[in-house]
């Protein structure tokens, strides 16, 4: 009974809540009087009459609408026009649409044709303008094609030019370029008007303007992105364009295109945003290029600087400090700057660069002389010591082929007699082991030297980072290298002489189209070694011992 009780209460309660609403429902609230217009009202009711009548209770104050934009007069130019400014170190050009820069020409630095050097890279389907407006939205993406008013200010060295632009609904962009007398030039961008939102430049693709010819005769390297980070590192990427953007974020202390003697970068304050972003170009042939482009953004106004000049490491360290390890010479760095240093000290007493190659290639020489002599020395023991070194080869060898462990045993036979008698094997091989990273660094120091670029040395030889047009330097360098071999004593067997016979061509080959200046290094290091080697063959007893250490073998067997 007792549950069935329970169990009648919950269904009336259900029954209560469920029916409820439906007999007795809420009354429903009157819906409030339609705002009437204010103008309306006004004549209606006067003023007097409304103040009298206190029993009506007060209507609603109704929203006001929102009031129509506000047309304003648009600020942009009736047709393109070209600014030029001319500063002692370049002459830049600007153009009122979109306020990019068409070109920085640097009237210190010349390219193949001696013309001032092009920073802003045109032809072959690239854009031939940098520095644009980032279309971070449809305003600014119609901006940056847009012509912008252009007003023109001197202030002392310095050259203001700013670029205005504005719409009818009021929206609008003003640029301004502060040229100084330096290699920095100052950039803002600023929104005007009710639109809000980042606002950005494009720096890029690519740098420079090199011929074709200039391509093939040097090292010039266009279109590499370059970062230094904020702990002072330099990331260096992209040197044949992006996968994908990539993000830098903000801090970096600079950041653009690069290559190996030019810059153009931003130098953006704490505020701005980098991204590295990929470009497809197409060539008038049709064929795609890849390069890479950065675009710095702020929110509502930018306000940063950017460095075009070249990558001479004392004057970036002036621009901003650390910027001179963007001037990078790879993992020879530690050899490479002593080096550039030395060289640059010479030059100041023999004002002929490929002069002052030669001088430092003879101090090298005298450097490296107490390992040479030891080389000589341990070559001509080990060419005394071939005869004993062959008797025990063709000891073991009948038995390498058979006898797995063979080839060891005769090894330590033959470490064995080096111990004995003294001898190093691979002493010979330390002072060439030396050179590779000194010949190493200074490919790295020509290819990237400003001071290098361009500079004459004699006759034909009319670029130092350039290869030689006719060839005479390597082929020189190939003659000597094999003379060299001639006059160097032997401890090679039959298949290493075939080896070494084909070096000096090898390295011919490979030499006919590195820079000039390396190959005079090569070369001049060559005839250095054959001179030292004509020396101490004749006032010492280390000259070539092949032959008498041949026959003094025949005399052993005969005995």
């Amino acid at each position: 009974m007792e549950i069935r009780r329970i169990l009648l209460a919950f269904a009336l309660s259900a029954l209560v809540l469920i029916l409820w609403p439906k007999l007795f429902p809420p009354p429903q609230q009157q819906q409030p009087p339609a705002p009437v217009p204010p103008a309306a009202t006004a004549t209606a009711v006067p003023a007097a009459e409304a103040t009298a009548a206190p029993a009506a209770p007060p209507a609603e104050s109704p929203t006001p609408a929102p009031a129509p934009p506000v047309a304003v007069e648009p600020v942009q130019a009736a047709a393109e026009e070209t600014v030029v400014v001319e500063k002692p170190l370049y002459t830049a050009r600007l153009t009122n649409r979109g306020g990019a820069l068409v070109s920085f020409a640097l009237v210190e630095h010349r390219d193949a044709r001696k013309e001032p050097l092009e920073l802003v890279r045109k032809g072959d389907g690239f854009p031939g303008r940098t520095l644009v407006l980032a279309a971070t939205d449809a305003f600014l993406g119609r901006a940056a094609g847009a012509l912008f008013a252009v007003e023109r200010e001197e202030a002392g060295e310095a050259t203001l030019v700013r670029f205005r632009y504005r719409e009818a609904d009021g929206n609008g962009v003003v640029r301004t370029y502060r040229f100084g007398a330096g290699y920095v030039v100052g950039l803002t961008a600023e929104r005007e008007g009710p639109a809000t939102g980042p606002v950005g430049l494009v720096l890029g693709p690519s740098l420079g303007a090199p011929s074709a010819d200039e391509l093939k005769a040097s090292f010039t390297k266009p279109g590499g992105t370059v970062v230094l980070r904020p702990d002072g590192k330099t990331d260096i990427r992209a040197k044949d364009g992006l996968k994908e953007a990539l993000p830098i974020g903000a801090g970096a202390k600079a950041v653009g295109i690069e290559d190996n003697y030019f810059l153009t970068v931003f130098l953006p304050g704490p505020e701005a945003t980098a991204t590295l972003r990929p470009l497809t170009l197409k060539t008038p042939a049709g064929e795609e290029e890849k390069e890479s482009e950065v675009v710095l953004t702020a929110p509502g106004a930018l306000a940063t600087e950017a460095f075009l000049g070249p990558k001479e490491p004392e004057l970036l360290d002036t621009v901003r400090p650390g910027m001179g390890r963007l001037v990078d010479y790879g993992w020879f760095t530690v050899v490479a700057k002593p080096l550039l240093w030395t060289l640059r000290w010479i030059h100041g007493f023999a004002p002929n660069w490929g002069v002052a190659i030669i001088l430092i290639t003879v101090l090298i020489k005298i450097v490296l002389f107490p390992l040479t002599y030891k080389q000589l020395v341990s070559m001509k023991r080990m060419s005394e010591l071939q005869p004993k070194i062959e008797t025990i080869r063709a000891k073991w060898s009948p038995k390498l082929k058979s006898d797995p462990e063979a080839r060891l045993k005769m090894n330590e036979e033959l470490m064995g007699l080096y111990k004995t008698e003294g001898v190093n094997p691979a002493g010979g091989c330390v002072p060439l082991l030396l050179q590779m990273p000194i010949l190493f660094a200074f490919y790295q120091m020509l290819a990237k030297a400003i001071e290098l670029r361009h500079a004459p040395f004699a006759l034909w030889v009319q670029d130092l980072s350039a290869k030689d047009p006719y060839y005479v330097l390597p082929i020189l360098m190939t003659v000597t290298m094999w003379l060299q071999q001639q006059m160097t004593p032997s401890t090679a067997d039959a298949t290493q002489k075939k080896i070494l016979a084909v070096m000096p061509f090898i390295f011919g080959f490979m030499f006919k189209d590195l820079p000039s200046g390396l190959t005079l290094y090569w070369l001049v290091q060559n005839v250095l070694t054959i001179l030292q080697q004509l020396l101490l063959n004749r006032f010492t007893d280390l000259g070539p011992a092949t032959a008498k250490a041949g026959e003094a073998g025949k005399k052993r067997k005969k005995g």
